[in-house]
């Protein structure tokens, strides 16, 4: 069943890697790719997101892919739509870094060496550096900035011998980079690609009440906990929505309780996990994106990007998210989104206020963030990760 899940989610991110994608012959035909992922589905998570996403993009330019993962249904080798995944299972560091090593070495034995690794974060660039490998690392956010003592001296040293280290956002750039300035030359921005087809987001929205949906891992920095206060002083009789929070996290219980105590009627629903033709259906339906999104630990744990949010817009939700971080640099304020101070509840609730009493200019934000959101693709996040084009 995992099995089946799994190759229809890669079909799936297969066609939507694909679209952006101009040539007249696969740039990568011929050639062989690693993807050292710390996750891959069916887990679920913005890590495991991101690594199908640069697996399918690189896939899409015609390179043989194989990923090297862990996920919690492995071991096993699973291969569909031009990916080949070689899960080693669930476990623990050093031990998964250890078999990680034993699996590359064992398809290299046979194979031959790759032409391109790409290790989604620096703790999977190990095993790029063990098995004397050139490579491109990600950076995202907070795996970079709160690693601290021996762990910070090892991710120096794998950075500062990556081939080039793609930022998410500048906002991770400019973290990175005041760790560690002497990575300035080889640090580069490419924004995540979008796992949503903003062509297919035409369908009518939920505007009697209108849906506002947050869709997140429920955790600190998400912030779902100013979000449902800012629902719950909206509705009122002139002013109604109806609100859905998607995801799993450590702060589920706490929100469920929360939502409980501010609910009026069935305005405020926590969903839990959805699956991903129920994710679809949300983001299509849903008139507003609500993730006023913080820094917390002193700043240390951060959003890098924000696939979700650039999802919500690619399917013409108007999207009302939080100062800190790189996910502002997703919208344009005002235009194709709000930016908030995610720390101010009463400003979370005054935008949301906003954009539910004013529908024209809800519908027109949610339309700007359709055609804005068409810039984030895979293509090109892999195209800047490869050298091919500059950076964002």
């Amino acid at each position: 069943m995992a099995g089946a899940a799994l190759a229809r989610r890669s079909a799936r991110n297969a066609r939507r890697c694909a679209r952006g994608v101009v040539m007249t012959a696969p740039d990568l035909a011929g050639r062989r790719v690693f993807v050292f992922a710390k996750g891959f589905a069916p887990d679920e998570g913005g890590m495991q997101t991101y690594a199908a996403g640069v697996a399918h993009g690189y896939a899409a330019l015609g390179a043989s892919v194989t990923v090297f993962s862990q996920t919690s249904i492995g071991p096993r080798v699973f291969e569909a739509d031009g990916l080949r995944l070689v899960d080693i299972g669930p476990g623990k560091s050093p031990l998964v870094i250890a078999r990680l090593r034993a699996a590359v070495r064992r398809e290299m034995r046979a194979n031959g060496a790759p032409d391109f690794v790409h290790a989604t974060t620096w703790r999977t660039a190990v095993i790029a550096r063990l098995a004397g490998l050139a490579f491109a690392v990600t950076v995202h956010g907070r795996e970079m900035a709160r690693t601290q003592g021996l762990a910070a001296m090892v991710m120096r040293h794998v950075l500062a011998r990556a081939e080039r280290i793609v930022a998410v956002s500048h906002y991770t750039r400019r973290v990175l980079l005041v760790r560690f300035p002497e990575l300035t030359e080889r640090t580069v921005i490419a924004w995540n690609g979008c796992d949503s087809d903003p062509a297919s987001a035409c369908g009518p929205k939920d505007t009697d009440p209108p849906l506002v949906l947050t869709l997140c891992r429920i955790e600190p920095r998400k912030n779902v906990a100013t979000a449902i206060g800012a629902v719950a002083a909206c509705n009122s009789p002139a002013i109604r929505c109806h609100y859905i929070v998607a995801g799993r996290g450590p702060d589920l219980a706490k929100i469920r309780a929360q939502a409980e105590r501010l609910s009026q009627g069935q305005a405020i629903r926590i969903a839990g996990f959805v699956s991903d033709d129920e994710m679809a259906t949300l983001y299509h339906r849903a008139a507003i994106f609500l993730h006023p999104q913080i820094a917390v630990e002193q700043g240390r744990d951060f959003e890098g990007f924000g696939i979700a949010i650039a999802d919500a817009m690619a399917a013409g939700c108007a999207c009302i998210v939080g100062r800190d971080g790189g996910t502002p640099e997703l919208v344009e304020d005002g235009v194709s989104g709000i930016v908030v101070d995610g720390h101010d509840g009463e400003e979370v609730g005054a935008a949301l206020r906003m954009l539910l009493d004013d529908t024209e200019r809800c519908r027109a934000i949610g339309t700007a963030a359709r055609t804005r959101a068409a810039r984030f693709t895979w293509d090109r996040h892999v195209r800047i990760a490869l050298g091919t084009i500059p950076g964002d």
